[in-house]
């Protein structure tokens, strides 16, 4: 099932790389966060280094951390691909007359490197460390009791979005409906109706887990 593959026991971890939780934890926040503010290839390349290290020492299944790059890439590089085009530098030019900024072709690059790097250390974290342990362990750290939430509310129901995408998807097929790439123009229209009833399913969904937390005492202010 599609929705399974958010478990974090696809994983396979082998190995917990600290043993506390608290402290195994904080070192992965702590090397998060340097990752995502160096602007040094040669610091980021050893990060890299040590990163993958400890994918190899933790036992890690490299078919789990790549399949969950592939949701990855469509959300976070659509938006990097398109600095070449948008940032204010010297210009080059390519065919056709298209011209890119040297300055936003090296910042893209600078942030594909970061988001390829974060995304291995976020493996990390879910593959050695159960949900429970975490957002536990999220709270002790002073981390913002609504940011938590929103965490693992995220985290419950992205296996929920995608098992409600997969009965979509099912039900069309046995209806005749075809999904391929390139097909017909009544498939894409039929695939924008489709993800425009996920989203109203989605919207109506939350308001009713929101009624439900609000009626058994939920505030936000406390945990």
């Amino acid at each position: 099932m599609v929705g399974g593959f958010f478990d974090i026991s696809e994983a396979g971890a082998k190995r917990v790389l600290i043993k506390p939780p608290r402290i195994r934890i904080a070192f992965f926040l702590i090397l998060l966060c340097v990752a995502a503010s160096l602007r040094n290839y040669e610091w980021l390349g050893m990060i890299a280094i040590l990163v993958f290290g400890l994918c190899l020492w933790a036992g890690i299944k490299w078919t789990y951390v790549f399949l969950r790059m592939v949701f990855l890439l469509p959300f976070g590089l659509g938006a990097i691909l398109l600095l070449p085009f948008v940032v204010e530098g010297q210009q080059k030019q390519l065919f056709w007359g298209i011209s890119v900024s040297i300055e936003g072709m090296s910042t893209a690059l600078l942030l594909i490197c970061k988001l390829f790097l974060c995304h291995f250390i976020i493996c990390l974290i879910l593959s050695t460390t159960s949900p429970t342990e975490l957002f536990n362990t999220l709270y002790k750290l002073g981390v913002p009791f609504i940011l938590v939430e929103i965490m693992k509310i995220t985290f419950r129901y992205l296996a929920v979005l995608f098992d409600e995408i997969e009965r979509m998807i099912i039900a069309q097929q046995s209806r005749g409906f075809s999904f391929k790439i390139f097909s017909t123009w009544s498939a894409y229209k039929r695939s924008g109706e489709l993800l425009g009833v996920l989203m109203i399913r989605s919207y109506h969904r939350s308001k009713r887990i929101h009624e439900a937390k609000i009626s058994r005492g939920f505030d936000s202010n406390t945990r």
